[in-house]
């Protein structure tokens, strides 16, 4: 986990909040939060505000989150009687491909 930490600070975002269910990095350069969850895939979570702005982002690929520990999302109902933060999960096959996810976020 300390290897993708580190690829996250590399392109510029900081550790704002680390817990059990996820790590929380901000880039304020891109006005960007993304979450990294622990998983054995390399997972992250980005806004629903940032992917519904762009539907061409959405796929099969990609899907809705419900997480208590994103406490910078926007909330919606789930299955639940209470809203939940929520965002839209990204999987990478290597911390390379995350990196390179990251350097494009910078550039756009």
């Amino acid at each position: 986990m300390n290897n993708l930490q580190d690829i996250f600070i590399q392109n510029g975002f900081k550790v704002t909040n680390e817990g059990s269910k996820s790590i929380e990095f901000e880039n304020s350069l891109i006005n960007e939060v993304i979450y990294l969850l622990p998983n054995i895939e390399i997972t992250i979570v980005r806004s629903p505000e940032k992917i519904e702005e762009k539907p061409e982002l959405i796929n099969d690929n990609i899907r809705k989150n419900h997480n208590a520990s994103f406490k910078k999302f926007p909330k919606k109902r789930n299955k639940g009687k209470s809203p939940i933060h929520y965002g839209y999960a990204f999987k990478f096959q290597s911390p390379q491909e995350l990196s390179t996810f990251l350097y494009t976020l910078n550039k756009n």
